[in-house]
């Protein structure tokens, strides 16, 4: 699963994503991709989180927001078109509603996989708009009295990005990150995806992991197997079929709900909504531990149904369909940490009080 990547067609007039099976012909080799460090994985990682942090608050003056980017690096996206360049960045960034407080960008599912010259990326975003004028209820509310009260709502915007890393002097930059909205149904013109395949060892991670404990790079993989999951199940990383890609996340005789083995787990994904650029489960709060030798864990889950692009125009917000966590156990195979029981458990309010 290693011979996918994205690659970008980069020239004077032109920049875009290119997403092609241009690897496959070539060997599947330790020396065809970089090998990437844990620090390399958390740096990148840091690299995507700030990323909301500088564009919200267009902080520096938008200069934050630019200098995530390598001196060529381009933001590409349908609403804006290509954005390339230090001071084009950081116009974008001084756009719009922001400010010191102001929170929207909410990025989730951050998938990461080397190549031969740096990484490539996948996230999901969602768009969240706080309301600013808050009802006054008193100096000293019962706070339960509050619970319910809309008080923020989903934008018209959420999708996914699409990246491509580099390293640099000053450490990991974004060259080139592309958003794209979400949309479902089947794309034809879509030839190639972002798959999942086992994390290399570290070659600088040289403590062994303690008696039933786990590696740097063991919290690594388990991170990304579980980032991968809406991009699995909601667009087969973007490609026009689910069923395998989701099934591949799981052991042979793996567990969810009432689907067991990898037959079921894929009839499983293939009856939920899908498409190649359909975004639908946004998981965060990661939680891992070592478990009897292998691994338990559990994170957050919030279905965001996103509205299509005629019903966007229009101003239609997107809805939330599920809230509630996952609780997994994870089973080192030779093709990488995998699930093999996945329970989901639906958030249900505690009483007021």
């Amino acid at each position: 699963m290693r011979n996918t990547i994205l690659a970008v067609a980069v020239s004077f007039g032109v920049c875009a994503l290119v997403a092609v099976q241009a690897q496959q012909a070539k060997s599947d080799s330790a020396s065809s991709v970089m090998a990437l460090t844990a620090m390399d994985y958390v740096q990148i990682k840091q690299l995507v989180n700030r990323y909301a942090f500088a564009l919200d608050t267009g902080s520096r003056n938008g200069y934050d927001y630019a200098d995530l980017f390598s001196s060529d690096g381009v933001f590409d996206s349908n609403s804006r078109g290509r954005i390339q360049g230090r001071d084009q960045l950081a116009t974008l960034a001084r756009g719009g509603r922001r400010g010191p407080l102001y929170v929207n960008h909410y990025i989730m599912n951050h998938i990461i996989e080397p190549t031969a010259d740096g990484a490539v990326g996948r996230q999901y975003l969602i768009n969240i708009s706080h309301d600013e004028n808050i009802p006054q209820v008193g100096p000293n509310p019962n706070q339960w009295s509050l619970v319910g009260q809309k008080r923020g709502s989903l934008d018209t915007v959420g999708g996914h990005y699409e990246d491509i890393y580099t390293k640099t002097p000053e450490g990991w930059r974004f060259r080139y990150r592309k958003l794209v909205p979400s949309k479902s149904g089947p794309d034809p013109k879509l030839t190639a995806t972002l798959k999942m395949h086992p994390v290399k060892p570290d070659p600088t991670d040289t403590v062994p992991a303690v008696p039933g404990g786990l590696s740097a790079m063991d919290y690594i993989e388990i991170e990304r197997l579980v980032a991968s999951y809406g991009h699995a199940l909601d667009n087969g990383y973007g490609t026009t079929d689910n069923g395998e890609p989701y099934a591949g996340l799981y052991t042979a005789d793996a567990t969810f709900g009432q689907s067991t083995g990898h037959a079921q787990l894929a009839a499983l994904g293939r009856e939920q909504p899908q498409g190649p650029q359909y975004v639908r489960h946004y998981l965060t709060n990661y939680v891992i531990e070592p478990f009897a030798g292998q691994a338990i864990g559990k994170q957050y889950l919030v279905v965001i149904d996103m509205p299509e692009p005629e019903a966007r125009a229009k101003g239609t917000p997107g809805t939330v369909f599920l809230g509630g966590h996952y609780e997994d156990v994870y089973q080192r195979t030779p093709d990488g940490w995998r699930m093999r029981t996945r329970r989901l458990f639906r958030a249900i309010p505690s009483p007021g009080k």
